[in-house]
């Protein structure tokens, strides 16, 4: 049989990268928790998903937020998705205390647009924000 001839069918689901940002009010481990699960929260909510729907979340917080880690946050909260974190670099445009996260969904083909969060004090600043 030849390559050509392969019959396939067209997945039935696609990873998307759903993007979403939130600012802290202080840099308190409280603080960091509560608005780090306010924007899963918002995430799972405006798309209409589940937790089984994530493959990997992906944060940045900004330098100026040093008392909490989101992962960690999840983890402890009993979400056990695979995060990482990472540091954004100072910058003379940077919003501060801002929690960004890039998630990776499983997204049904036919499925009508995703939403990227982006909660009041934050603004969609990065390349294919909507």
């Amino acid at each position: 049989m030849s390559y050509t001839q392969i019959k396939t069918t067209p997945p039935l689901i696609r990873l998307v990268a759903i993007r979403g940002a939130v600012q802290v009010d202080f840099d308190t481990a409280e603080s960091i928790t509560s608005n780090t699960l306010l924007i899963i929260d918002e995430i799972i909510s405006k798309n209409n998903l589940s937790i089984t729907d994530f493959v990997s979340l992906f944060f940045t917080i900004t330098p100026d937020l040093t008392n909490e880690l989101p992962p960690l946050v999840l983890y402890d909260s009993g979400i056990k998705i695979p995060s990482l974190c990472a540091v954004e670099n100072k910058t003379s445009i940077m919003i501060p205390r801002v929690i960004r996260v890039m998630a990776h969904v499983q997204w049904p083909y036919g499925k009508r647009p995703y939403k990227n969060i982006y909660l009041p004090g934050t603004a969609p600043s990065r390349p294919f924000s909507e």
